[in-house]
Protein backbone atom coordinates (compact mmCIF):
# COMPACT_ATOMS: atom_id res chain seq x y z
CA UNK A 1 0.00 0.00 0.00
CA UNK A 2 2.71 2.53 0.85
CA UNK A 3 3.68 2.36 -2.98
CA UNK A 4 0.06 3.14 -3.92
CA UNK A 5 -0.29 5.94 -1.60
CA UNK A 6 3.19 7.86 -2.19
CA UNK A 7 2.09 7.99 -5.62
CA UNK A 8 -1.84 9.87 -5.10
CA UNK A 9 -1.20 13.57 -5.47
CA UNK A 10 -2.66 13.95 -2.28
CA UNK A 11 0.56 12.54 -0.33
CA UNK A 12 2.81 14.55 -2.28
CA UNK A 13 1.24 17.56 -1.80
CA UNK A 14 1.06 17.09 2.58
CA UNK A 15 4.81 15.86 2.18
CA UNK A 16 5.68 19.40 0.48
CA UNK A 17 3.97 21.49 2.94
CA UNK A 18 5.02 19.47 6.00
CA UNK A 19 8.69 19.36 4.43
CA UNK A 20 8.39 23.08 3.57
CA UNK A 21 6.87 24.16 7.60
CA UNK A 22 3.95 25.05 5.62
CA UNK A 23 0.82 23.34 7.29
CA UNK A 24 -2.52 23.83 7.17
CA UNK A 25 -3.59 23.63 10.66
CA UNK A 26 -6.65 21.36 9.77
CA UNK A 27 -6.65 18.53 6.69
CA UNK A 28 -9.69 16.54 5.71
CA UNK A 29 -8.37 13.54 3.54
CA UNK A 30 -11.44 11.82 1.50
CA UNK A 31 -10.87 8.17 0.36
CA UNK A 32 -13.47 6.24 -0.74
CA UNK A 33 -11.36 2.78 0.80
CA UNK A 34 -13.48 2.60 4.43
CA UNK A 35 -10.97 -0.57 5.05
CA UNK A 36 -8.15 0.97 5.28
CA UNK A 37 -8.91 4.79 6.33
CA UNK A 38 -7.56 4.08 9.55
CA UNK A 39 -4.13 2.90 8.36
CA UNK A 40 -4.31 5.48 5.24
CA UNK A 41 -4.39 8.10 7.97
CA UNK A 42 -1.78 6.18 10.28
CA UNK A 43 0.54 6.69 7.16
CA UNK A 44 0.00 10.32 5.89
CA UNK A 45 0.12 11.84 9.51
CA UNK A 46 3.84 10.59 9.88
CA UNK A 47 4.49 13.29 7.41
CA UNK A 48 3.93 15.76 10.08
CA UNK A 49 6.57 13.87 12.69
CA UNK A 50 9.80 13.24 9.91
CA UNK A 51 11.68 16.37 9.14
CA UNK A 52 14.53 16.97 10.73
CA UNK A 53 14.41 13.58 12.44
CA UNK A 54 16.87 10.81 11.53
CA UNK A 55 16.27 8.07 10.16
CA UNK A 56 16.51 6.10 13.52
CA UNK A 57 14.00 8.41 15.23
CA UNK A 58 11.74 9.08 12.57
CA UNK A 59 11.45 4.85 12.62
CA UNK A 60 10.81 4.91 16.00
CA UNK A 61 7.68 7.68 16.01
CA UNK A 62 6.48 5.58 12.76
CA UNK A 63 6.31 2.60 14.93
CA UNK A 64 4.24 3.89 17.84
CA UNK A 65 2.53 6.07 15.54
CA UNK A 66 1.16 2.49 13.71
CA UNK A 67 0.21 1.21 17.40
CA UNK A 68 -1.66 4.70 17.97
CA UNK A 69 0.84 5.24 21.08
CA UNK A 70 2.98 8.25 20.22
CA UNK A 71 2.25 10.89 22.71
CA UNK A 72 1.83 13.97 20.19
CA UNK A 73 -0.02 11.94 17.35
CA UNK A 74 -3.85 11.23 19.06
CA UNK A 75 -6.32 9.11 17.41
CA UNK A 76 -10.33 9.77 17.71
CA UNK A 77 -12.76 7.76 18.07
CA UNK A 78 -11.20 4.72 19.93
CA UNK A 79 -11.43 1.36 18.04
CA UNK A 80 -14.35 1.75 15.79
CA UNK A 81 -17.04 3.85 17.55
CA UNK A 82 -18.01 7.04 15.77
CA UNK A 83 -16.75 10.13 16.79
CA UNK A 84 -19.26 11.63 19.54
CA UNK A 85 -19.82 14.73 21.32
CA UNK A 86 -17.96 13.51 24.56
CA UNK A 87 -14.39 12.91 21.69
CA UNK A 88 -14.36 15.98 20.95
CA UNK A 89 -14.71 17.69 24.31
CA UNK A 90 -11.88 15.34 25.23
CA UNK A 91 -9.73 16.70 21.57
CA UNK A 92 -10.51 20.31 22.93
CA UNK A 93 -9.15 19.78 26.48
CA UNK A 94 -5.94 17.72 25.38
CA UNK A 95 -5.28 20.79 22.46
CA UNK A 96 -4.00 22.77 25.84
CA UNK A 97 -2.05 20.48 26.66
CA UNK A 98 1.92 21.39 24.59
CA UNK A 99 3.63 18.66 22.65
CA UNK A 100 6.00 16.78 24.36
CA UNK A 101 8.61 16.17 21.74
CA UNK A 102 8.62 18.53 19.24
CA UNK A 103 6.50 21.49 18.03
CA UNK A 104 3.93 19.42 16.88
CA UNK A 105 1.02 17.60 18.03
CA UNK A 106 -1.55 16.18 15.57
CA UNK A 107 -5.08 14.80 16.29
CA UNK A 108 -6.23 12.34 14.19
CA UNK A 109 -10.31 11.69 13.05
CA UNK A 110 -11.40 9.01 11.78
CA UNK A 111 -13.97 8.36 10.14
CA UNK A 112 -15.02 12.19 10.35
CA UNK A 113 -18.36 11.53 7.91
CA UNK A 114 -20.20 9.16 10.74
CA UNK A 115 -20.15 12.04 13.07
CA UNK A 116 -22.95 13.73 14.01
CA UNK A 117 -24.03 17.09 13.47
CA UNK A 118 -23.33 18.08 17.05
CA UNK A 119 -20.15 16.64 17.33
CA UNK A 120 -18.75 18.19 14.32
CA UNK A 121 -20.40 21.48 15.28
CA UNK A 122 -18.50 20.88 18.78
CA UNK A 123 -14.99 21.20 16.95
CA UNK A 124 -15.56 24.04 14.58
CA UNK A 125 -13.37 26.74 16.77
CA UNK A 126 -10.91 24.05 17.48
CA UNK A 127 -10.72 23.89 14.11
CA UNK A 128 -10.46 27.22 12.55
CA UNK A 129 -8.61 28.50 15.70
CA UNK A 130 -6.24 25.48 17.08
CA UNK A 131 -2.99 26.11 19.80
CA UNK A 132 -0.25 26.86 18.30
CA UNK A 133 1.60 23.94 17.39
CA UNK A 134 -1.85 21.63 17.15
CA UNK A 135 -3.00 20.31 13.83
CA UNK A 136 -6.18 18.10 12.84
CA UNK A 137 -5.80 15.33 10.29
CA UNK A 138 -9.79 14.14 9.40
CA UNK A 139 -10.39 11.20 7.68
CA UNK A 140 -13.74 10.88 5.79
CA UNK A 141 -14.99 8.31 3.16
CA UNK A 142 -17.30 10.96 1.56
CA UNK A 143 -17.56 14.70 1.72
CA UNK A 144 -21.03 14.87 1.85
CA UNK A 145 -22.55 14.27 5.24
CA UNK A 146 -19.39 16.82 6.35
CA UNK A 147 -20.98 20.03 7.21
CA UNK A 148 -20.11 22.89 5.13
CA UNK A 149 -18.84 24.87 7.60
CA UNK A 150 -16.05 22.12 8.70
CA UNK A 151 -15.13 21.92 5.07
CA UNK A 152 -14.54 25.55 4.49
CA UNK A 153 -12.01 25.44 7.64
CA UNK A 154 -10.03 22.28 6.61
CA UNK A 155 -7.69 21.57 3.05
CA UNK A 156 -8.99 18.94 1.43
CA UNK A 157 -6.54 15.88 0.55
CA UNK A 158 -8.16 13.35 -1.90
CA UNK A 159 -7.17 10.09 -2.67
CA UNK A 160 -8.63 8.94 -6.31
CA UNK A 161 -9.76 5.83 -7.57
CA UNK A 162 -6.44 3.62 -8.76
CA UNK A 163 -6.14 2.32 -12.20
CA UNK A 164 -6.62 -1.47 -12.27
CA UNK A 165 -3.00 -2.29 -13.21
CA UNK A 166 -2.30 -0.09 -9.85
CA UNK A 167 -4.61 -2.14 -8.07
CA UNK A 168 -3.34 -5.63 -9.21
CA UNK A 169 0.49 -4.43 -8.76
CA UNK A 170 -0.80 -3.84 -4.91
CA UNK A 171 -2.69 -6.88 -4.47
CA UNK A 172 0.33 -9.15 -5.87
CA UNK A 173 2.93 -7.65 -2.99
CA UNK A 174 -0.07 -8.17 -0.34
CA UNK A 175 -1.09 -11.74 -0.93
CA UNK A 176 2.31 -12.51 -2.58
CA UNK A 177 0.80 -15.78 -4.59
CA UNK A 178 -1.46 -16.34 -2.57
CA UNK A 179 -4.37 -16.07 -5.49
CA UNK A 180 -4.15 -16.05 -9.15
CA UNK A 181 -3.79 -13.06 -11.36
CA UNK A 182 -7.36 -13.75 -13.07
CA UNK A 183 -8.85 -13.09 -9.41
CA UNK A 184 -6.78 -10.75 -8.84
CA UNK A 185 -7.85 -8.64 -11.81
CA UNK A 186 -11.18 -9.46 -11.91
CA UNK A 187 -11.52 -7.87 -7.52
CA UNK A 188 -9.52 -5.02 -8.87
CA UNK A 189 -11.61 -4.10 -11.86
CA UNK A 190 -14.63 -4.85 -9.77
CA UNK A 191 -13.64 -2.37 -6.75
CA UNK A 192 -13.69 0.69 -9.13
CA UNK A 193 -10.18 1.52 -8.13
CA UNK A 194 -11.23 1.10 -4.53
CA UNK A 195 -7.89 -1.40 -2.72
CA UNK A 196 -10.33 -2.26 0.20
CA UNK A 197 -13.40 -3.56 -1.93
CA UNK A 198 -10.81 -5.50 -3.86
CA UNK A 199 -9.28 -6.85 -0.46
CA UNK A 200 -12.78 -7.44 0.75
CA UNK A 201 -13.68 -9.45 -2.56
CA UNK A 202 -10.94 -11.57 -2.27
CA UNK A 203 -11.16 -12.39 1.21
CA UNK A 204 -14.88 -13.19 1.38
CA UNK A 205 -14.06 -15.42 -1.89
CA UNK A 206 -17.43 -13.65 -3.60
CA UNK A 207 -15.58 -12.61 -6.82
CA UNK A 208 -16.79 -15.12 -8.61
CA UNK A 209 -19.98 -15.53 -7.66
CA UNK A 210 -20.49 -11.49 -8.07
CA UNK A 211 -18.82 -12.49 -11.57
CA UNK A 212 -21.80 -14.92 -12.37
CA UNK A 213 -24.20 -12.53 -10.83
CA UNK A 214 -23.42 -9.83 -13.15
CA UNK A 215 -22.99 -12.13 -16.37
CA UNK A 216 -26.59 -13.83 -15.17
CA UNK A 217 -28.40 -9.98 -15.74
CA UNK A 218 -26.90 -9.23 -19.18
CA UNK A 219 -27.90 -12.47 -20.26
CA UNK A 220 -31.77 -12.73 -18.73
CA UNK A 221 -34.23 -12.37 -21.22
CA UNK A 222 -36.27 -9.67 -21.01
CA UNK A 223 -39.12 -10.85 -19.25
CA UNK A 224 -36.63 -12.40 -16.24
CA UNK A 225 -34.78 -9.15 -15.73
CA UNK A 226 -37.33 -8.09 -12.71
CA UNK A 227 -36.54 -12.07 -11.34
CA UNK A 228 -32.56 -11.57 -11.81
CA UNK A 229 -32.11 -8.44 -10.65
CA UNK A 230 -34.62 -9.48 -7.33
CA UNK A 231 -31.95 -12.45 -6.76
CA UNK A 232 -29.12 -9.73 -6.73
CA UNK A 233 -30.79 -6.85 -4.61
CA UNK A 234 -29.51 -7.14 -1.96
CA UNK A 235 -26.27 -7.87 -1.88
CA UNK A 236 -23.54 -6.45 -0.10
CA UNK A 237 -21.07 -5.54 -2.82
CA UNK A 238 -23.41 -3.14 -4.71
CA UNK A 239 -21.07 -0.77 -5.93
CA UNK A 240 -18.61 -3.40 -7.11
CA UNK A 241 -21.28 -4.98 -9.23
CA UNK A 242 -22.45 -2.15 -10.94
CA UNK A 243 -18.21 -1.60 -11.58
CA UNK A 244 -18.43 -5.11 -12.79
CA UNK A 245 -21.09 -4.87 -14.88
CA UNK A 246 -19.53 -1.78 -16.67
CA UNK A 247 -16.15 -4.52 -17.25
CA UNK A 248 -18.30 -6.94 -18.95
CA UNK A 249 -19.53 -4.44 -21.21
CA UNK A 250 -16.58 -2.85 -21.57
CA UNK A 251 -14.58 -6.00 -22.79
CA UNK A 252 -18.16 -7.71 -24.66
CA UNK A 253 -17.29 -4.36 -27.02
CA UNK A 254 -13.60 -5.28 -27.51
CA UNK A 255 -14.66 -8.67 -28.59
CA UNK A 256 -17.15 -7.10 -30.62
CA UNK A 257 -14.62 -5.05 -32.23
CA UNK A 258 -12.31 -8.15 -32.74
CA UNK A 259 -8.48 -8.51 -33.98
CA UNK A 260 -6.15 -6.68 -31.66
CA UNK A 261 -8.61 -5.14 -29.86
CA UNK A 262 -9.15 -8.47 -28.15
CA UNK A 263 -5.71 -8.42 -26.61
CA UNK A 264 -7.02 -5.57 -23.75
CA UNK A 265 -9.47 -8.10 -22.78
CA UNK A 266 -8.97 -8.01 -18.77
CA UNK A 267 -12.02 -10.54 -18.44
CA UNK A 268 -10.00 -12.91 -20.92
CA UNK A 269 -11.15 -16.24 -19.45
CA UNK A 270 -14.69 -15.78 -19.95
CA UNK A 271 -14.49 -15.43 -23.26
CA UNK A 272 -17.26 -17.60 -24.11
CA UNK A 273 -19.75 -15.54 -21.76
CA UNK A 274 -18.31 -12.14 -23.70
CA UNK A 275 -18.95 -13.08 -27.45
CA UNK A 276 -22.92 -13.84 -25.96
CA UNK A 277 -23.13 -10.51 -24.39
CA UNK A 278 -21.11 -9.38 -27.74
CA UNK A 279 -24.31 -11.10 -29.72
CA UNK A 280 -26.70 -9.36 -27.64
CA UNK A 281 -25.70 -5.86 -27.83
CA UNK A 282 -25.17 -3.73 -30.55
CA UNK A 283 -21.64 -1.71 -30.81
CA UNK A 284 -23.60 1.40 -29.82
CA UNK A 285 -25.75 0.15 -26.75
CA UNK A 286 -22.47 -1.41 -25.76
CA UNK A 287 -20.73 1.96 -25.51
CA UNK A 288 -23.94 3.61 -23.90
CA UNK A 289 -23.98 1.26 -20.84
CA UNK A 290 -20.79 2.85 -19.61
CA UNK A 291 -22.85 6.37 -19.45
CA UNK A 292 -25.71 4.36 -18.36
CA UNK A 293 -23.83 2.23 -15.32
CA UNK A 294 -21.98 5.45 -14.11
CA UNK A 295 -24.42 7.24 -13.84
CA UNK A 296 -26.21 4.45 -11.79
CA UNK A 297 -23.10 4.30 -9.58
CA UNK A 298 -23.78 7.85 -8.65
CA UNK A 299 -27.22 7.44 -7.77
CA UNK A 300 -26.87 4.49 -5.46
CA UNK A 301 -24.24 6.52 -4.13
CA UNK A 302 -26.65 9.01 -2.49
CA UNK A 303 -29.25 6.37 -1.61
CA UNK A 304 -31.35 5.46 -4.28
CA UNK A 305 -32.56 1.74 -4.29
CA UNK A 306 -30.53 -0.19 -5.57
CA UNK A 307 -32.34 -3.00 -7.13
CA UNK A 308 -34.93 -0.26 -8.76
CA UNK A 309 -31.65 1.78 -10.24
CA UNK A 310 -30.32 -1.27 -11.63
CA UNK A 311 -33.54 -2.63 -13.20
CA UNK A 312 -33.99 0.84 -14.46
CA UNK A 313 -30.22 0.90 -16.13
CA UNK A 314 -30.14 -2.64 -17.43
CA UNK A 315 -33.61 -1.59 -19.33
CA UNK A 316 -32.37 1.02 -20.71
CA UNK A 317 -29.48 -0.25 -22.10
Amino acid sequence: MENLLKSTQAYRLLQKECAEQACSHAYLLLCDDGKNLKKILRYFVKLFFKEGKTATEFARISKLIDEENFTDCLFYPNSEKKLTVEDAERVREESLLSPVEGGRKVFVLSDFAEANPQTQNKLLKLLEEPPQGVHFLLGATSAFPVLPTVLSRTKKLEILPFNIEEVVACLRRMYNGRYKDEALTLCAAASGGVLGEAQSLLEGGDYQALLEQAFALLLAEPFRLPQAVHAVAETKHKKELLALLRLIFRDALLVKLGGTYQRSLLLSAELAKLQEVANRYTKNQLLHAQEVLSKAEQDVQFNSVFGQCLEVALATI
